[in-house]
């Protein structure tokens, strides 16, 4: 830098106007130069475009009473506007100034109001929009369950849903990322699933669209169904995809990041995370479609820590159960008696063994225990639970039972029948579903988080890297890391997820 020390200080102060609000940023260190050459100044004649507004540009841009308002053909300091295109009724009309931008605009908002389809043309692909009016709802079985949804601004998600300030911030960022939010209950009816995908306006012209759309709260993008007669196309080299993300209170970024599985997946994903923050020892653990891992890693090598084994066969487990001692015996007729037409179910399934080392199947045997899902797909009741607990508002839940016990040869395992019967006796209790569901998933996480602080004392390990989808579920990963040691590091794999091509 070059100039007096008040031209440096107003420097750093005119920052903010340019620099997007969640940038975090700070200057390193300022460098007193004894001699300064222009050959090796910059010439803003040949900078690479990056079709960024400031804020101070796109406050001007969207501003109604602003003289540049809607115009994207003002001499801007590093964005240009490719070519777009108006469609009205199929005829084809570029937009080549202001006010062509604000006479299409006008036209698409009252089609909007009249509850018609438009259709955009943007870096993201083609979508049709479908406007929210609170008024005057959409009819949710025609937009199903394949959208996103786009507050016009971070008012309005915070009007809507819930959501962290991490989040918030994540939002706003200039990659225009794609966050899971779950509805408050009051606003739930206009969204049919339990977490909605949400995404800012990532074009200027969706975010001039809003400022004629002032009194909806926003839109929901849809894959584009049929041909559209109304609409703007922008012309871009090549369709991009956004990011979808999860953040954790403490601000780690997740990517929703997935691939095939293959042999060693799971482990070279580990290793990337370790080999990337430079790790010497660690724990690892996976929490997700294939079978669930915890290893520790030390001397370049990993060490199973922990391995999950048991019966995922309901049918099977109650013929245990009635084996067993008293207490149990008595649980499982009082729980027949309540909840007969599923123990009914459960006793005529093949009494044969089916084995499993993921931990998502006994979550699903919990939830067809709780009337959410069928013993023949424990992965869709997994989510079924997963889904009801978000419904739950508080940050505590009944303590599900994820007991460690040594066998005689001094292996230790998870009894995952005491969990099983720890989820009856609240059911039988009268604990209301969500209420439950939220108590497995905060019990999972207090029980890894725990497992996770004994072996930093029994190896010596410094903090966990984490994969899988279960962490990308922000109710969980928050749970997780109130009960993990504060002064636990925690580290993201890069690929989140490997799903097997029959999944």
């Amino acid at each position: 830098m070059q100039g007096s020390q008040q031209e440096i200080l107003n420097f750093s102060d005119s920052l903010q106007n340019y620099i997007p609000l969640s940038l975090q940023w700070t200057f390193k260190e300022l460098i007193v130069l004894e001699s300064f050459s222009k050959e090796n100044l910059i010439s803003l004649n040949h900078l690479f475009v990056t079709h960024f507004l400031t804020p101070l540009e796109l406050q001007q841009l969207s501003n109604k009473e602003s003289p540049n308002f809607c115009n994207l053909w003002a001499q801007w300091i590093d964005f240009q506007p490719t070519k777009m295109t108006f469609l009205k009724e199929e005829q084809r009309n570029e937009i080549q100034n202001a006010q062509d931008l604000i006479e299409s605009l006008q036209t698409l908002a009252n089609l909007l109001k009249q509850n018609e389809c438009i259709f955009v043309k943007t870096i993201f692909g083609k979508k049709e929009l479908v406007l929210l009016e609170e008024n005057n709802p959409p009819n949710l079985e025609e937009i199903g369950e394949d959208f996103c949804f786009m507050p016009y601004s971070l008012i309005n998600v915070k009007m809507l849903f819930r959501v962290e300030n991490e989040e918030l911030q994540a939002l706003a960022t200039l990659e225009k990322p794609i966050l899971k939010l779950a509805p408050k209950s009051i606003f739930q009816h206009f969204f049919p699933i339990a977490q909605v995908n949400v995404l800012l306006p990532f074009e200027p012209y969706l975010v001039l669209l809003s400022k004629f759309l002032d009194s909806s709260l926003g839109l929901y993008l849809l894959p584009l169904r049929q041909k559209r007669k109304n609409g703007i196309c922008e012309f871009v080299a090549e369709d991009s995809k956004p990011l979808t993300l999860s953040i954790a209170q403490n601000s780690l970024i997740l990517p929703h990041r997935f691939e095939s599985y293959k042999p060693n997946s799971i482990a070279n994903a580990f290793l990337q995370a370790i080999t990337k923050d430079s790790l010497n020892r660690v724990n690892a653990l996976y929490l997700g479609e294939n079978r669930t891992l915890f290893w520790v890693y030390f001397n370049e090598n990993f060490k199973e820590a922990l391995t999950f084994n048991f019966e995922s066969n309901l049918g099977t487990i109650l013929e245990t159960f009635k084996t067993l001692n008293q207490t149990t015996q008595s649980l499982l007729k009082n729980f027949s008696s309540h909840f007969e037409s599923i123990i009914h179910a459960l006793e005529s399934l093949p009494k044969n063994s089916v084995p499993s080392q993921n931990l998502l199947d006994l979550v699903g045997m919990c939830g067809v225990l709780l009337g959410l899902g069928e013993s023949h797909n424990l992965k869709a009741s997994a989510n079924a639970v997963i889904e009801c607990a978000w419904k739950f508002l508080g940050k505590k839940g009944p303590r599900i039972d994820f007991r460690l016990e040594r066998d005689t040869e001094g292996k230790i395992s998870l009894n995952t029948l005491q969990t099983l019967r720890s989820v009856m006796s609240f059911r039988l209790a009268g604990v209301e579903n969500e209420l439950l569901c939220f108590g497995i998933l905060d019990s999972l996480a207090e029980f890894f988080a725990n497992f996770s602080r004994d072996m930093e004392e029994n190896y010596q390990t410094k903090g966990i890297v984490i994969c899988g989808k279960l962490f990308l579920n922000t109710q969980f990963i928050n749970q997780f890391l109130h009960y993990l040691p504060k002064t636990s590091e925690i580290y993201a794999c890069a690929t989140m997820e490997f799903k097997n091509k029959t999944l």
